[in-house]
């Protein structure tokens, strides 16, 4: 990876050096390519505007997709970026630029942070919510520190919904139904309730599906999932000065966990896992259902104030998210189950008072305040005889934690233009965060004192004796500065390159997994340095958009699970045990080379290596991070064919590669927890009539060509593995009615 690595500055110059080459071939009345406004930098401004990295996912790629588009899947375009969806919608892991986290506890937080209307949403289960009345996707890549805050090393990912407005009445509504038993049922309808005063939007989302694994058991399939959300907003024009957007969102999403499959054989090498839980087929054998459910509902109230030079705004919002979840047997024989009820209150404020951009100079202040409340059961056990025919020993345990979160920062940023064409911006972040743990375990003392009543909700019935495993009450605070430098040259009038270094950290914290006493540990923050060098383009009258860029991270107190010694114990435990280089580079093109053709494309290529990294007195030094592919690739276009009474065809594709990814930053001899790289590709055609019906018909496949390919694999003892699949081919219809 080195080598073409060292080659990249020549390619930025060549992207630079654009103009020498010859046009698109002739269309008389050619269009633009549409630049989309974004909010990355907390002001309205082109994408192409922006000194650094950003990808949008546009409107109308959103509504266009077959079979719903649920949040992880805005990556899928995105050079340098994953986020793969192994538990139904319920939570994506995600991952930019090689920084991500597989870390599933109730109390980690992930480097990549996840928005929904500028607002932030720290637990992960609610992170694969559905997109429905979207107006765009942003997703920034490289650390965000300043201006969007703590856990953003990786990126900053904003969820923007459309808003009403005081236009005339509109909506639309999308009946969906494919393979799968899926349906999908989405609208949204907005209007003005008082001329020029009071407006409003609702929208709604219903999307089920049958799981595409067969459980040998009962016959039953594996994976279903059903998932609504419902979103109401007001505008209100308070004064001429003054607008208040109102907006209340609800979720319910209740699906069967992780859609896995295990094999191997247990103690004595009794099989355990049925007739046919191999690779590359579609069965299980599960004894028991999974249940998952996650309830989401928020509030969040915006308020913007023109002070004529200056424009003040304000976010307060509340988040109440809950998930009750039971973990499949994964077996052919009832022997252990794993139970979890978990309960997260978030309260957020944030005020930015900011200049007019353009002047001299032009700057943007702020404060940023967070709570958030976790209040977390887990229960997990082996059932005894007679429940349990696979192992010889029972076991039970269960674990409370009751977390609170505290931060508050203060920021600023400020550009300078120098020249007519150089531009300096500088940015500032203070963040003092406290977390205060109380976490307390209990088990069985041993296999003979594990009882239960009733092996149905057993987690509710266990009688037997209970011993202390883990106390863990502590307080924390971490006080952080973040901050970034970004000089920006305008070659000519259709490109500018940039330099940006930025300084982002990751939350320290407590894990939340601790079995004995040991095991419970603190982490502090984890550091990033980051460097980017950038170009940005539009040629041939905006047809032809060309960004790309370099880029190197060092990565420091990386947070991982390590085993080690403690205490005179052997534990796994969540530490700052590694440190981290990370180098790479990015490539994005948009082509409009007739007014009826649309082509995009992107590359991305990363190196990954893990430094001073040991495990179970195991040097693993030289790995690759966890699930950060070498490359990634992405092409795709879309055709119209017009047609009489403004009806038009339209036919799409988009495919996309990523090379072989390791699930573990260890065991990365072992190819069964791995995935080999693979490509997925989708392609649709649409009908759609003009004039006054303004109704879409379209016929789509995805995953055309019905890859099978893992999005996750963990080894477990007794020579006991299992894996979570990606989805198969889908296919469907689709029509959709604008008015």
């Amino acid at each position: 990876m080195t080598a073409p690595f060292a080659r990249l500055p020549l390619l930025l110059a060549i992207a630079a050096a654009l103009p020498t080459l010859p046009s698109f071939a002739a269309d008389p009345t050619p269009a633009a390519l549409p630049i989309i406004t974004v909010t990355a930098q907390k002001r309205e401004e082109s994408v192409q505007d922006v000194p650094s990295a950003i990808s949008v996912v546009s409107a109308k790629q959103i509504a266009d997709s077959g079979g719903g588009f649920s949040a992880g899947k805005a990556l899928q375009n995105v050079p340098n970026a994953i986020a793969p969806e192994f538990a139904g919608h319920q939570r994506p892991r995600w991952y930019i630029r090689g920084m991500g986290s597989g870390d599933m506890a109730s109390t980690t937080v992930y480097p990549v942070g996840i928005y929904t209307d500028d607002v932030y949403i720290d637990p992960h289960v609610a992170t694969g919510f559905p997109l429905y009345d979207m107006e765009r996707v942003e997703v920034l890549r490289g650390p965000q520190g300043t201006l969007w805050g703590k856990n953003t090393t990786g990126g900053a990912i904003n969820f923007v919904s459309r808003k009403p407005d005081f236009e005339k009445a509109n909506g639309y509504f999308k009946l969906d139904l494919g393979n799968y038993n899926s349906r999908l049922y989405e609208g949204a309808y907005g209007d003005t309730l008082i001329d020029n005063k009071l407006a409003a939007r609702v929208a709604f989302v219903d999307q089920s599906a049958d799981g595409q694994l067969e459980n040998q058991v009962d016959g039953h399939t594996v994976g279903d999932i059903h998932d609504q959300a419902l979103r109401l907003q007001l505008l209100a024009q308070i004064n001429d000065d003054l607008q208040a957007t109102l907006q209340l969102h609800g979720r319910d999403y209740k699906g069967q966990g992780i859609a896995t499959r295990a094999w191997g054989s247990g103690p004595g090498g009794n099989t355990l896992f049925g007739p046919a839980p191999k690779p590359g087929t579609d069965e299980a054998a599960f004894t028991g259902k999974a249940e998952d459910r996650i309830e989401h509902n928020g509030v969040q109230l915006a308020l913007k104030w023109d002070l004529g030079d200056l424009q003040l705004d304000s976010i307060t919002a509340f988040d109440d998210i809950h998930e009750k979840a039971e973990s499949p047997n994964m077996s052919l024989y009832e022997f252990g189950r794993g139970f979890n009820d978990d309960r997260w209150k978030q309260v957020s404020q944030e005020l930015r008072l900011s200049s007019a951009k353009n002047q001299p100079i032009s700057w943007i202040v702020g404060t940023h305040l967070f709570h958030e409340q976790l209040d977390s059961r887990n229960d997990n056990g082996l059932l005894p005889k007679p429940y349990n025919q696979a192992f010889g020993v029972a076991d039970y345990g269960r674990t409370d934690i009751d977390q609170s979160t505290d931060s508050f920062a203060v920021f600023g940023s400020s550009t300078w233009q120098a020249t007519d064409n150089l531009s300096l911006t500088a940015g500032l972040r203070w963040t003092r965060e406290t977390k205060d743990i109380d976490l307390h375990r209990v088990a069985a003392p041993d296999a003979d004192a594990v009882s239960y009543n009733s092996e149905r909700d057993w987690w509710k019935n266990y009688t037997g004796d209970l011993v202390t495993r883990v106390e863990q009450d502590e307080k924390r605070t971490w006080n952080k500065l973040t901050y970034d430098f970004t000089p920006e040259y305008q070659l000519n009038d259709n490109a500018r390159v940039y330099f940006r270094y930025a300084k982002g950290f990751r939350s320290g914290g407590f894990s939340g997994g601790a079995q004995v006493q040991a095991e419970a540990s603190v982490v502090a923050p984890e550091n990033v340095d980051a460097y980017e060098l950038g170009v940005k383009s539009e040629w041939f009258d905006e047809r032809l958009i060309a960004n790309a860029n370099v880029f190197y991270y060092d990565y420091s107190d990386i947070q991982v699970n390590a085993v080690s010694v403690r205490d005179g114990q052997v534990v796994s435990l969540l530490t700052n045990s590694g440190q981290g280089v990370i180098r790479g580079a990015e490539f994005e093109l948009q082509a409009l080379p007739f007014s009826n053709l649309e082509l995009h494309g992107s590359l991305g290529l990363l190196h990954t290596e893990l430094q001073d990294f040991e495990s179970g007195g195991v040097d693993y030094s030289g790995n690759r991070i966890a699930r950060s592919p070498s490359r990634t690739l992405a092409v795709g276009g879309s055709y119209r064919i017009p047609l009489e009474n403004g009806d038009e065809v339209r036919l799409g594709t988009d495919w996309r590669y990523q090379s072989r990814i390791f699930f573990l930053p260890t065991a990365q001899q072992d190819h069964s927890v791995s995935q080999g790289g693979y490509t997925l590709g989708n392609a649709s055609a649409t009908y759609h009539l003009g004039g006054r019906y303004d109704l879409d018909l379209t016929a789509y496949v995805n995953n055309l060509t019905d890859k099978q390919y893992k999005t996750d694999s963990v080894p477990l003892p007794f020579d006991i593995a299992w894996d979570a699949r990606g989805d198969r081919r889908t296919f469907g219809v689709s029509a959709t009615t604008r008015f």
